[in-house]
């Protein structure tokens, strides 16, 4: 059972540099024309806005795949629901959390900050990715048993 659960995380681990590694390519592919000097301290402003929405996702698909790990414990790696929770609720909660956020800005501000909606996008493809691993996994899950 073990083996299954470290292959899983594995999977995981992989799709999570791959992810990340897109995210990076994405945001350095923003074309920035700086003109001035007020362009050149926004440019400057952007690149730091960029790193640490970088960084806040890197820690997350970290944490979420280190989660995968929960599934060892029998009573995790049994219960549908807490199965559910360990592969995709933390991720769940920070597409929500986001959401909300984005949702917060437009309303208030009638704008949304452009790496905002580039780290939602990311978001949920990585959401849409631990559910389908997770069904996946009920299916090797049941098989074995």
């Amino acid at each position: 059972m073990g083996k299954i659960i470290v292959k899983f995380w594995l999977v995981n681990v992989l799709i999570s540099i791959l992810l990340f590694i897109l995210y990076r390519l994405v945001i350095e592919e923003k074309n920035t024309v700086d003109t001035g000097f007020l362009n050149t301290i926004i440019v400057i402003m952007d690149i730091i806005v960029n790193l640490v929405f970088s960084v806040v996702y890197l820690f997350a698909i970290v944490l979420c795949s280190l989660l995968f790990l929960l599934n060892r414990i029998e009573k995790v790696r049994n219960s549908k629901t807490l199965c559910f929770l360990v592969f995709s609720g933390i991720p769940a909660i920070c597409l929500v959390i986001l959401i909300v956020h984005i949702l917060v800005q437009v309303c208030y501000y009638n704008m949304a900050i452009e790496p905002l909606k580039t780290l939602l996008l990311f978001a949920f493809i990585y959401l849409a990715c631990t559910i389908l691993e997770f069904v996946v996994f009920r299916k090797v899950i049941e098989k074995v048993k």
